[in-house]
């Protein structure tokens, strides 16, 4: 199903596509699935984003997967109003980047998309979503309530 299907506001879409590593492949295969999963560490517990191999508060190897509410609150954004990808990017502008806490524990960035986007704060309430680009599906907010 593509981003338009799922939600017209999705229309036209695009994104720089990430490209997965051993330690972040978990994390797209649970995107793929709609799914958010976020890193935690089997020795201290410790829940973290962005995924890799050890983990940042007590340095152990190998840390397992956790899956996430997928709600937050943005911390912070910024409308982006210039393409640093060429003319072929125009159609996206302006575009907002968020930082959201999310409810888990880690802070992520993304970007939010659908209603209301143009007027978000920061302490609004998001949830992520999953439009499909380019076969990708990626972890994007909207949002909520």
């Amino acid at each position: 199903m593509t981003a338009a299907q799922e939600d017209p506001d999705w229309a036209g879409l695009r994104a720089v596509l990430p490209r997965a590593t051993a330690a972040s492949r978990p994390f797209w295969d649970g995107c793929r699935r709609g799914e958010l999963l976020l890193s935690h560490c089997n020795v201290c517990g410790h829940v973290f984003y962005y995924p890799r191999r050890h983990c940042p508060s007590c340095a152990a190897l190998d840390p397992g997967w956790k899956r996430s509410t997928g709600r937050g609150q943005v911390f912070s954004f910024t409308v982006v109003a210039v393409s640093f990808h060429g003319s072929g990017w125009e159609s996206q502008l302006p575009y907002t980047v968020v930082l959201v806490d999310l409810d888990d524990g880690p802070r992520m960035m993304s970007r939010l998309i659908g209603p209301g986007r143009e007027s978000v704060a920061s302490g609004d309430r998001v949830e992520v979503v999953f439009p499909e680009i380019d076969g990708q599906r990626l972890p994007f907010f909207r949002k909520s309530g």
